[in-house]
């Protein structure tokens, strides 16, 4: 059962992205953050957040099955949790 992922895109506003599927993209959405109840379902093994406004990249511990996990083009200044994940492999900044 794959739980959504929030997307910040103001005060008020919630837009939400299902996070299911092997490769789960959500690049170029104007996410700013991934909700605290964000996971991956047990069959995704690759997580695209490339050219986004993430600034603090947290709750990924909670997606251990997590093999790749690209996060280019954002304003990241802090990655909490990234380093529970003990399957990931690849990382591009």
């Amino acid at each position: 059962r794959a739980l959504p992922l929030a997307v910040s895109r103001g005060a008020d506003q919630n837009i939400l992205y299902q996070s299911s599927g092997p490769v789960v993209d959500l690049s170029a959405r104007s996410l700013q953050k991934l909700d605290p109840g964000f996971t991956c379902s047990e069959d995704t093994h690759t997580l695209i957040l490339d050219r986004n406004h993430i600034m603090k990249l947290d709750h990924l511990e909670q997606s251990p099955g997590l093999q790749q996990l690209s996060v280019a083009n954002n304003r990241l200044v802090r990655m909490m949790g990234v380093s529970r994940l003990t399957e990931l492999r690849v990382c591009p900044l």
